[in-house]
């Protein structure tokens, strides 16, 4: 009975300070700065010519969830009526397509677009990062390698609405320790303490490229055998995220015009001793599973992420396995035609990803799509398709 006393305290403590504070002034700006505006799919750029039949496989993946749900979380879209029949409807004749302009007759026959007016909104790119990484340290081949870790079973994400509705939708997370409830630490603390090194996954050669796995979220990493290990996101510590890049631009360090994922590695691996403090100012830190397979990784909603057709979003705002149609600026980077369009839908989220004017492109792996990825941050415009 004392140790659910100590936890159920630090719980309730944690829930004042992280939930209440945090929640509110990091999140409270952004609930109602965007309009959404019924239009039609004859409005969207390129809906027509688009060849969209490459995310038959995205909507599959979707629709395995979907067709065992009995609502999509449309509380942010309450203006709007969003019906999940339609979906499921849609779903259930997805198997008999076969070709693009039926898979677009489909979707006008159960969705509708919804334009998000805004101005902001921001694009960029995430990967299946390709590393260099070993299972046991070497120091004559690897000096450098550090590890990466499974989440330890300690760290627990608590569902407060459980503790009664004045808590409705809240989550905290923490870990056990000392038979108290207890923020789980730093990066810096992670690090510089050694701490959870009976979690130890992997070891990765290159510092510089283990942060950007942390980064990315999943990862193929390339034993000395030649074998191919798959890791993918399995939690964090709960802190907030720190941007490397955002700190180097804002300091001149590189300028805007040559920020990409390539110019902040040649920087870390150049300035070893700067890059390590900056590094542990991000005190976010990421835990990692072993996949069985090589297959993309999944993303927060359940689902395997389809290259080009899987984004990142903040839940909060946008109902997971929603269809959105987006156009990207700047998205190709030596091309006389920049310009991005395509249906992504919502499978995934991210540390940095907040707002509804924030969605993060999955771009699969290699390297063009680790070039595109490295360079972009581009404004665009977003439709939603919500279900009629």
């Amino acid at each position: 009975m004392a140790i659910s006393k100590k936890i159920f305290k630090g719980i309730f403590f944690f829930l004042f300070l992280t939930v209440f504070l945090l929640y509110f002034y990091k999140h409270k700006a952004q609930e109602n700065n965007y309009k959404l505006v019924k239009t039609q799919f004859s409005d969207l750029p390129d809906w027509n010519s688009k060849n969209i039949l490459p995310s038959l496989k995205s909507f599959e993946q979707s629709c395995r969830i979907i067709i065992n749900k009995e609502a999509l979380d449309s509380a942010k879209l309450s203006d709007f009526n969003v019906k999940i029949e339609s979906y499921k409807n849609f779903c259930k004749l997805l198997p008999d397509i076969k070709n693009s302009d039926d898979l677009k007759i489909l979707i006008e026959n159960n969705f509708y677009p919804v334009y998000l007016r805004d101005d902001n909104t921001l694009f960029t790119g995430y990967i299946e990062i390709e590393i260099k990484g070993r299972i046991t340290p070497s120091i004559h081949e690897a000096p450098n390698a550090v590890p990466i870790f499974r989440k330890p079973p300690s760290i627990i994400s608590v569902n407060l609405e459980k503790f009664g509705n004045e808590y409705k939708d809240k989550k905290i997370l923490g870990m056990i320790r000392d038979n108290d409830f207890v923020p789980v630490p730093s990066r810096k603390i992670i690090e510089n303490q050694n701490m959870f090194k009976e979690y130890i996954l992997a070891y990765i050669d290159d510092p510089a490229l283990a942060y950007f796995l942390h980064i990315q979220g999943s990862g193929l990493i390339t034993l000395p055998t030649g074998e191919t290990m798959a890791v993918s996101y399995a939690g964090d510590n709960g802190k907030e995220y720190y941007s490397i890049g955002k700190k180097l631009l804002e300091d001149e360090i590189i300028k805007k015009e040559n920020m990409s994922m390539q110019s902040i590695l040649t920087w870390m691996r150049d300035n070893e001793e700067a890059a390590f403090k900056l590094m542990q100012n991000n005190e976010r830190f990421i835990f990692f599973k072993e996949r069985n397979n090589l297959e993309p990784p999944n993303g927060s909603s359940g689902t395997i992420v389809t290259p080009m057709h899987s984004a990142a979003i903040d839940n909060r705002f946008i109902p997971y396995h929603l269809p959105l149609w987006v156009e990207v600026d700047d998205f190709y980077n030596d091309s006389t035609n920049k310009r991005l369009t395509n249906i992504f839908l919502a499978q995934d989220t991210g540390s940095a990803i907040n707002g509804m004017t924030r969605i993060d492109l999955f771009l699969g792996k290699g390297k063009e799509a680790e070039e595109i990825a490295g360079k972009l941050s581009s404004r665009g415009k977003i439709w939603l398709l919500l279900p009629k």
